[in-house]
């Protein structure tokens, strides 16, 4: 019990000194590699339950280039699938995007607060920005819906992946007036984000 403590200690003060007790990680889609202000911890292809159906997660996948595959004694005979991830952006100014599978990058920062803020082109006060984009989801009548994302501002692509295959989509979304108000937000009108931010200064007991 002794030796066990003693190696608790020495791992603790590890983390202590290395700054890797504390911390937060956030996905950057649509591209590679992090911002300079944090550092890599992996990055892959996103994906997420097929567009046309209404099982499966409702979440995007940041999946890694390099799985490791956990074989089954007995094969499971009832599950759900996980594709790949294209820009849908057609008849935009990302329409040089369009089919193409979409990069992700997961990415950590020594500061403890991360948060997205839809619809902000400036940090609060005290704040600073990690990356700013575009919100992005699936389109508004498909049969799978899928979380609000922040696609980074200067897209990326996955290398060789032009191909009309579907699977999870990421389309541009507007702001809908009505319960929404028009001032100021503005009918039809695609919402651009500053929208990953960490906090400068932090306090972690």
């Amino acid at each position: 019990m002794a030796l066990e403590i003693k190696d608790l200690q020495t791992r603790l003060e590890h983390y202590s000194l290395t700054g890797a007790s504390h911390g937060s990680t956030y996905v950057r889609w649509g591209r590679k590699s992090c911002p300079t202000s944090s550092e890599l911890v992996y990055d892959g292809y996103a994906g997420g339950a097929h567009f046309t159906h209404s099982g499966g997660g409702n979440n995007y996948l940041c999946l890694p280039k390099d799985p490791g595959w956990s074989l089954l004694n007995s094969p499971a005979q009832h599950y759900s699938y996980v594709y790949g991830a294209e820009y849908h952006t057609h008849d935009s100014d990302w329409d040089y995007l369009k089919e193409h599978d979409v990069p992700c990058a997961i990415c950590r920062t020594n500061s403890t607060n991360v948060l997205m803020i839809p619809a902000k082109r400036t940090c609060p006060s005290g704040w600073i920005r990690e990356y700013y984009g575009f919100l992005m989801s699936e389109k508004y009548y498909h049969a799978s819906s899928k979380e609000f994302v922040c696609m980074d501002g200067s897209p990326e692509t996955v290398t060789g992946s032009y191909a009309y295959r579907n699977g999870a989509l990421f389309y541009f979304q507007k702001a809908a007036c009505g319960s929404l108000p028009c001032d100021p937000y503005i009918d039809l009108q695609e919402i651009n984000l500053r929208c990953l931010h960490k906090i400068i200064i932090i306090s972690v007991l």
